[in-house]
């Protein structure tokens, strides 16, 4: 049985890729600092559990026993955060990941998954954007996905590891109460944070040149997203590549038409409030998802209303 060292997998997704696994019968050990993974997303379910940051290179040599492959989910992800405090990013994201690939080659462990993002991409006016784009980020939280990716690529190319790079767009929704999305900065979960408080949810700038005037964005259910990791892990295994795949659902979804699937899927009036746009919002970001169909095929199954009624249901779950 091939086992495979999730890191971060105490988190929202993370938690999500774990379950995958395991039900395709992999064995999972999941290394995790808990500053924003949750025990109870693991606990009675994973008993394989490593406690200790990915500033930590000697906790990561030790995790690296008996392991096969890796899957990188560790970061640092608030944009507005990295641009106030860009050391903490840079000492995290780029440190942390140097940390990972200096563990894998001590222990020669040769296969690793990296979780990237649409933030390295520069502002477009694509309908779609592919893997070729300009990378030219807007926030240091983007800056140092671009060189981690960097790092694994010239660093796998040199020890021979066989890497891919996954620029995720925006996940959305849950497979089970416990694994619910306790993020600040994701909409879905700002929407209902807002409304728990008895507030308006908020629309950051509503005159943008869509077709509503609010932001248009990808959305992909978390559990897509971790069955895409299943066919990104079978090629690690399967051959030595360096490669970058964009992983959404190929659609865009505005801001307002996320919000009126929100009240449906609460069976409640919402009335969001409309407030100045955000410094670093560009007004579409959709991926082209053709080249990991046309290479690995996957593709997304599943719907906006199956994205926000899962989200609901494990947010109510959990209140």
């Amino acid at each position: 049985m091939s086992k495979v060292l999730v890191i971060g997998g105490a988190g929202y997704i993370g938690a999500h890729i774990c379950q995958s696994l395991v039900d395709n019968g992999y064995s999972v050990r999941i290394f995790d600092d808990f500053s924003n993974g949750l025990h109870r997303r693991i606990d009675g379910k994973f008993t394989d559990l490593v406690e200790a940051s990915i500033l930590d290179r000697s906790a990561l040599i030790s995790a690296m026993d008996g392991i096969d492959s890796v899957i990188h989910l560790a970061a640092k992800k608030a944009v507005e955060e990295s641009v106030s405090n860009p050391l903490k990013y840079y000492e995290h994201n780029v440190g942390g990941t140097l940390n990972i690939l200096a563990a894998m080659a001590v222990k020669k462990v040769k296969k690793i998954v990296f979780s990237s993002t649409a933030a390295v991409y520069a502002p477009s006016e694509k309908s779609a954007i592919d893997e070729t784009d300009l990378l030219a980020p807007l926030s240091p939280y983007g800056a140092t996905k671009v060189m981690a990716e960097e790092l694994i690529k010239s660093v796998g190319i040199a020890e021979g590891f066989s890497t891919i790079s996954l620029r995720y767009f925006n996940v959305v929704g849950s497979t089970k109460v416990e694994f619910a999305d306790n993020s600040k900065d994701n909409l879905v979960p700002k929407v209902f944070a807002a409304i728990k408080r008895g507030e308006s949810p908020e629309i950051y700038g509503s005159n943008y040149p869509t077709k509503d005037g609010t932001c248009i964005r990808d959305y992909i259910h978390v559990a897509d997203l971790a069955e895409s990791h299943l066919s990104v892990l079978k090629r690690v295994e399967s051959a030595i590549v360096h490669e970058v795949y964009n992983v959404g659902s190929g659609k865009g979804y505005s801001v307002k038409e996320m919000i009126d699937q929100i009240s449906k899927s609460m069976n409640k009036d919402l009335t969001p409030m409309l407030c100045p746009r955000r410094a670093g919002d560009i007004p579409q970001l959709i991926a082209s998802i053709s080249k990991i169909e046309r290479e690995l095929g996957w593709k997304p199954k599943r719907s906006l209303k199956e994205m926000i009624d899962s989200a609901w249901q494990a947010e109510a779950g959990n209140s």
